[in-house]
């Protein structure tokens, strides 16, 4: 009697981390109101309103003195249009297709990532699609290419996760991918819409979201406890905090 019982404790699986996520539902837990991607949106939305107030979608050059993204501008010192020009939009129909995917892309990645870590990547694919944009002679404004960006991160997290991550809805991927060749496609028929800044914040979410932890296969508590993530923080921070410095007094003068 003692061997078989000996023999049934043998036959008992040990569960290990991999195991305990064998599957991850993506869309569990997932808020309604994610902090950062309405914050970023309401962003948005004010300088917007800014821009109407003061005649800048009227008079010609009012949007550059704002702070719209130039290659000649910034090399010579104003490296704080490679965010602002991410905040300012050209006119209506701009500024609403561009919020609309940012509340869907950004409610995705900052359940995924967590609102601390997302603000930090939002900031830095803006400015790899500004980066990119610099190649261009175009004066540029938009959120597009962080907005790529954001789509960037999605794609090369659901790749190498692909085991461990279900998505229930993956309609919504389909929107996504719909959205991206339009702009694509619009781009190279239109002239005035900046390819290379959404080219550019698209390679940059893609090496992202392949080397930053998401925050949905861990322990929640512990890993928000993590200096690295403080350290994003404020990485996302300070250069918002920079920008805001000299673009707000351009904003409202």
């Amino acid at each position: 009697m003692a061997n078989k019982d000996h023999d049934i404790e043998e036959e008992i699986p040990v569960l290990d981390a991999s195991m305990l996520h064998s599957s991850v539902d993506f869309e569990t837990g997932m808020s309604w109101w994610p902090p950062v991607t309405l914050l970023l949106t309401a962003a948005c939305i004010i300088v917007f309103a800014c821009e109407v107030a003061t005649g800048a979608l009227h008079i010609p050059g009012r949007l550059l003195q704002m702070g719209a993204l130039s290659s000649p501008h910034v090399q010579q010192g104003e490296l704080w249009r490679l965010l602002s020009a991410t905040f300012l939009h050209a006119d209506p129909e701009h500024l609403v297709s561009n919020l609309l995917i940012l509340l869907i892309l950004g409610m995705a990645c900052e359940h995924a990532f967590g609102s601390s870590q997302f603000l930090f990547l939002y900031v830095v694919v803006a400015l790899g699609g500004s980066c990119a944009s610099l190649a261009n002679d175009k004066i540029s404004v938009g959120a597009s290419g962080a907005i790529f960006g954001m789509a960037g991160l999605l794609i090369a997290l659901f790749r190498r996760h692909r085991d461990i991550l279900h998505a229930r809805d993956r309609r919504i991927g389909f929107v996504i991918g719909i959205w991206a060749i339009y702009q694509i496609v619009s781009g190279c028929l239109n002239p005035q819409i900046d390819n290379l800044a959404h080219a550019g914040g698209f390679a940059t979410g893609l090496v992202l979201g392949w080397y930053v932890p998401p925050i949905i296969l861990h322990d929640r508590e512990d890993f928000l406890g993590r200096p690295s993530v403080t350290v994003m923080l404020l990485a996302g921070l300070i250069p918002l905090a920079a920008t805001s410095y000299y673009f707000i007094p351009r904003l409202i003068g």
